[in-house]
């Protein structure tokens, strides 16, 4: 059985490394892969995973423990890369996102044309402009709620809703000729 996380920060605040420690590798992974989605470096997400959590560590006394723990450190991560973000323009290369869907079948053909349908929504998603690519990996990536998304980012509501639907057009758009280009279940491959 897991040891709650609240369990865990009440013994860190108290000063126990070890606990944090615990905190550290239960939350590492999904902070980094948010940062990585985020700036497409994997260089620069793991030095802002480590910033999240050096102030997660300075600022546990902040979290009530009324939602989630990886909510609130989610939240110290996307702060961290919108600083970054400010400070400096990075590019986003299409190594450094992680693939979106486990590979489910051993059928050679569908592999490959399941590869490139996940090729082709990473290259999508790497090519959104930054504000609609933050949101979108936010809310259907992380599975971050609006508001939480709104929270996090800072923006109101409705503009979270809005660059998410724009968001999801242009990725549509994007993905279009890439969707009419693989084989239809059914239908064979003509290789030349």
């Amino acid at each position: 059985m897991q040891v709650p996380d609240l369990w865990l920060v009440r013994r860190a605040k108290n000063g126990d490394t070890a606990a944090f420690g615990a905190l550290l590798t239960r939350h590492s992974r999904r902070v980094y892969n948010l940062l990585l989605r985020l700036t497409g470096s994997p260089a620069l997400a793991e030095d802002l995973t480590q910033e999240t959590f050096l102030t997660a560590y300075q600022r546990l006394a902040d979290w009530r423990g009324t939602g989630a723990l990886s909510t609130w450190l989610c939240g110290i991560a996307v702060k961290h890369h919108l600083a970054a973000r400010r400070k400096s323009h990075f590019t986003e290369t299409l190594d450094a996102h992680e693939e979106l869907a486990a590979d489910l079948t051993s059928d050679p053909l569908a592999r490959y044309t399941q590869h490139e349908a996940k090729q082709a929504l990473n290259t999508a998603i790497s090519a959104l402009p930054l504000p609609y690519r933050e949101v979108f990996v936010l809310v259907r990536v992380q599975e971050l709620r609006y508001r939480e998304v709104a929270e996090l980012l800072e923006i109101p509501l409705g503009t979270v809703q809005s660059r998410l639907a724009q968001a999801t057009v242009l990725l549509q758009h994007a993905l279009s000729p890439s969707i009419d280009g693989l084989p239809q279940k059914g239908t064979k491959r003509h290789v030349l």
